[in-house]
């Protein structure tokens, strides 16, 4: 009975519920009366509270529908009516900036942007949404490195952004021809830019770029017929990246580099740094399959004179291209290895803005290295192993370095202790000088395995024409003549050393050595049977009985006057 009961009481509340809601419903669609106070003061300065009231309407589906579409078409409209006035604030502008009064006017703005001290616009200017100039001839102050730009070619297709802010902006700006002529002798001083920006360009190509002095042929150096290609890694345009993937780099008194690759980071001062990767082949170079490989690189900060020096590398070129062709008489190389990442200082180039032709200084690595027109190598060449005299006459060596340095109008090759050594065949020390007048002096020192010195004797003790150092018997000797007639002192040293032969026993002559037999025996530490023991008691005079000159305590290597 009692659940009966509850089920009763549960049914009318959930239908009261039920009413609540369609009565809330109804008066929330139902019209009603909006009021609105507000105080009122009379002439006699009394005060009421006036109640304004406004009636509700309620409103259908289909009047929310047609009010609906009626405010689309009015937002419709007035984007209509905002994109008419902006496409005839465009077709003025476009009319305007189209003028030759406004490009008249922008020739000014331009000339104080640049910072230069005249400019001249020849063209259109605007064409439709096109930026086009024939022609753009700057000339900039005394005190800038830049004497001349002149751009030919210039067009760029403009974003619209370009007619609201007044300044011209485009993904590209393409320029047919460039030159810029610098001032003779000039420091490194870029433009001062005044003003604001006249365009903004996120990259510019050129299909032909030339950079040259005023002496024009004449000029220590020339880029020409380059293409080049410069972007803006950053918003601000104070600072850009210059590219070049061809063209040609031509330096006074010397061979023209053919440009692979090159790049430059600029900035408002100077050149922040820059890599040029060529080569110096010609026609027949190519045929023959002789390819060449230079490169360059350096800084040139505001101030800097541009001549130099700047580091420099190359593969496969003679050495006679770096020495002015000084010693190619006598001795001859090719260069090896370049650098595919930053390029070493070791060597440098300093460009012919006093001089004739470039000049190189520093460390050069040499492979297929030739010396000869000297006696000393035929008196090498008599000590050796008849089965290797052939690289010997003359002394030929796969690999090495040389120091280069010129001075005072001359020019000197250097070959440091561990310079020019090829293990068990032949070592190279020496310095080459060749003054303004081509006076050749220095000194030379050739090596060659202790091994083959001793065997001649049986004594076991090298010739005295050679100097003992670790295991290379060392013949030293001074140079004298001509770069074109180069000669050493030879004469004295078979003298001197045919004193010291006197009282050595008879040469034993290579024909009659088994020098496989010997090396065996030595480098088993037995003594050959033509080989004495040296006494393990011997005065300083049984050192040296025959009293030969050329064995002395110094070191054979270390020259009698210092370089």
């Amino acid at each position: 009975m009692m659940a009966g009961k509850d089920d009763k009481y549960e049914d009318e509340e959930e239908n009261l519920t039920q009413v609540r809601s369609i009565i809330k419903q109804l008066n929330e669609d139902k019209p009603s009366q909006e009021r609105r106070r507000e105080v009122v003061v009379r002439a006699d300065g009394t005060k009421v509270v006036r109640v304004t009231k406004k009636r509700k309407v309620m409103l259908s589906a289909r009047d929310k529908e047609r009010r609906g579409r009626r405010h689309f078409v009015l937002s419709l409209a007035g984007l209509f009516i905002l994109l008419l006035a902006i496409a005839a604030f465009l077709f003025l502008r476009i009319s305007s900036m189209s003028s030759s009064a406004y490009l008249s006017e922008k020739q000014l703005e331009l000339q104080q942007s640049w910072g230069a001290s005249s400019i001249v616009l020849e063209g259109q200017g605007i064409e439709g949404t096109s930026f086009c100039l024939s022609k753009v001839i700057a000339e900039f102050p005394e005190s800038c490195m830049i004497e001349r730009a002149e751009l030919t070619g210039v067009s760029a297709r403009l974003d619209l952004s370009s007619f609201l802010t007044n300044v011209f902006k485009a993904d590209e700006l393409k320029i047919e021809r460039a030159l810029l002529v610098l001032r003779n002798g000039a420091h490194m001083q870029m433009p001062v830019h005044q003003g604001k920006d006249l365009w903004t360009f996120r990259r510019m190509t050129c299909d032909n770029f030339t950079v040259q002095y005023a002496d024009g042929e004449n000029a220590p150096v020339m880029l020409k017929n380059a293409q080049a290609y410069m972007y803006y890694p950053h918003t601000s345009q104070g600072a850009g990246v210059l590219m070049l993937n061809s063209g040609e780099l031509v330096m006074k008194g010397w061979k023209t580099v053919n440009i692979k690759e090159g790049k430059f980071h600029l900035s408002t001062s100077g050149i922040e740094d820059f890599s040029l990767r060529g080569t110096t082949d010609t026609a027949s170079d190519i045929a023959e399959q002789r390819r060449t490989r230079i490169a360059l690189a350096g800084r040139i900060g505001a101030g800097a004179n541009m001549a130099g020096p700047y580091a420099v590398e190359s593969d496969n070129m003679s050495l006679a291209d770096f020495t002015r062709g000084r010693f190619e008489g006598f001795f001859t190389a090719r260069t090896v290895a370049v650098s595919q990442g930053k390029i070493s200082d070791s060597a440098t180039i300093t460009l012919a803005h006093e001089t004739e032709e470039p000049v190189f200084n520093g460390e050069f690595h040499l492979k297929n290295i030739c010396l000869s027109s000297f006696d000393a190598l035929q008196a090498v060449t008599e000590h050796i192993d008849p089965a290797k005299r052939r690289l010997y006459n003359p002394l030929s060596v796969f690999r090495g370095y040389v120091m280069i340095d010129n001075q005072d109008g001359g020019i000197s090759l250097s070959v440091p202790d561990d310079g020019i050594v090829e293990r068990d065949l032949a070592t190279l020390r020496g310095k080459m000088t060749l003054n303004a007048d081509n006076e050749l002096t220095g000194e030379l020192h050739y090596g060659i395995p202790m091994l083959l010195a001793r065997v001649e004797y049986p004594d076991g003790r090298p010739d005295p024409i050679f100097q003992q150092n670790g295991d290379w018997a060392v013949l030293s000797t001074r140079l004298k003549g001509f770069g074109n007639a180069p000669d050493d002192d030879m004469e004295e040293v078979e003298a001197r050393a045919a004193i010291a032969r006197r009282d050595r026993p008879e040469r034993i002559p290579f024909n009659d050595l088994d020098l496989d037999k010997l090396r065996e025996q030595l480098n088993s530490g037995e003594t050959p049977a033509f080989m004495p023991q040296p006494s393990r008691q011997a005065s300083p005079s049984s050192q040296n009985p025959q009293g030969n000159p050329f064995e002395t305590a110094e070191d054979p290597f270390a020259p009698s006057t210092p370089f």
